[in-house]
């Protein structure tokens, strides 16, 4: 038993390393994952941001929100 230790000393190292890209390749798929989810949240609300703005110039409502427009 002692002879296969010594053989092959880095098991170890090799066991924790591949453990280290596991939790780095998960922690990327977990952020793409919830990136994925903030663009279709961001691409809903440019959506629904743009149809209001429509309603408002087809209602012929030209006022700044921000500023006064006279």
């Amino acid at each position: 038993m002692s002879q296969q230790q010594q053989a092959n000393p880095t098991a170890s190292a090799q066991r924790t390393g591949a453990r280290g890209v596991r939790v780095l390749v998960r922690t990327l798929r977990i952020l793409r994952n919830v990136l994925a989810v903030l663009g279709v949240l961001f691409a809903y609300l440019l959506y629904t941001g743009w149809q209001q703005y429509q309603d408002r110039v087809d209602a012929g409502d030209t006022s700044c929100s921000f500023t006064r427009c006279l």
